[in-house]
């Protein structure tokens, strides 16, 4: 490694003493179960590496065993080839429709924890209905056909007579991305955006070149490593390049959105947490946004993973789902 190399990695490894503070001072609750993820993950028993194909192909062509809630009726369906799956709450009490797009690094697909986080949005949002994106999978599937897949269910909602405004896009991880990397085609396209886009946990920039990917190299439970561990000795993985962008531009806007203009976007909510690799990806999306005067929120939490408001009974998740509410509800 060149010496101006181990310089810049000094420098950002010495950032972790002055990291910022997020929304909320970390819960003792979250604290032990932070703690204990990263014993589990940053063993030697763990490869993170392959935590996503090794998700993937446990839930690979698994049978559904969700059955909708009381008051909820659900349906699957798909357009132009592209499925997805709609839930509709019998106590509707809002023109809100929530299109949701699950993450799993373009390699997993939609599954029973995501239909009942559905059940969890309709509730939060006055019954709403929410549709499901169920785009392709990589590797079947390249990189950008995920966000036309996307493009084609927003489309077709508003076929259905929806109004633009009142369509809300939830994703986490690289469904953050493809919520979006389908606002940017929608917008560079001339169609109408959605009312609000609501962003957990954004995986941003495929170059992986954000600060907190050293930083952050010992908090990320899932993606980061052991203290025993010397940074310098494993930048190929902190820094490592998913397999799905091998073979693109990974500075093209449609994968990477970070390297786009968001101007003229509707209203951002950024919710990441403070000891994940992409935290700085949020970062760096928010001051995008501010300098292009686009009404944009960044709340990040304390000690939290990748995508911790999954884990529902954490205080954090609580407070991050309050947090959406509120700004949705306020559009």
């Amino acid at each position: 490694m060149k010496t101006s190399e181990l310089l810049n990695l000094k420098m950002s490894y010495d950032k972790i003493q002055f990291r910022r503070v997020g929304d909320n001072m970390q819960s003792f609750a979250s604290k032990i179960f932070m703690a204990t993820l990263r014993m589990i993950f940053h063993s030697p028993l763990s490869d993170s590496s392959k935590l996503s194909d090794n998700a993937a192909k446990l839930i690979k062509d698994k049978k559904s065993r969700y059955k909708p809630s009381k008051n909820f009726v659900y349906n699957k369906n798909s357009v132009e080839d592209v499925k997805y799956e709609k839930l509709i709450n019998k106590n509707n009490q809002t023109k809100k429709v929530i299109l949701m797009i699950h993450g799993g690094s373009f390699k997993i697909e939609l599954n029973d924890f995501y239909r009942r986080l559905a059940e969890k949005y309709s509730n939060m949002f006055c019954g709403a209905t929410v549709i499901n994106a169920d785009y392709g999978r990589f590797p079947e599937h390249q990189l950008p056909s995920q966000m036309h897949d996307v493009v084609k269910i927003y489309l077709h909602l508003l076929d259905e007579g929806i109004n633009n405004s009142d369509i809300i896009v939830i994703g986490d991880s690289a469904g953050a991305t493809l919520a979006m990397t389908s606002s940017l085609w929608l917008r560079d396209n001339n169609y109408p955006l959605p009312g609000h886009i609501v962003c957990f946990s954004l995986w941003a920039d495929a170059t992986s070149s954000g600060e907190t990917k050293i930083t952050n190299a010992y908090t990320d439970p899932f993606y980061g490593i052991a203290k025993r561990k010397r940074v310098e000795d494993n930048l190929h993985l902190l820094r490592r390049i998913s397999k799905c962008v091998l073979n693109v531009d990974r500075t093209d806007p449609y994968i990477s959105p970070l390297f786009g203009s968001f101007e003229n976007f509707p209203g951002v909510t950024l919710i990441c947490g403070t000891a994940e690799l992409d935290e700085s990806d949020s970062d760096r999306v928010y001051n995008k946004m501010k300098n292009e005067h686009i009404d944009v929120e960044l709340h990040k939490f304390e000690g939290m993973c990748h995508c911790f408001q999954l884990f529902s009974f954490l205080p954090e998740s609580k407070k991050a789902y309050r947090v959406v509410k509120r700004r949705i509800m306020e559009g």
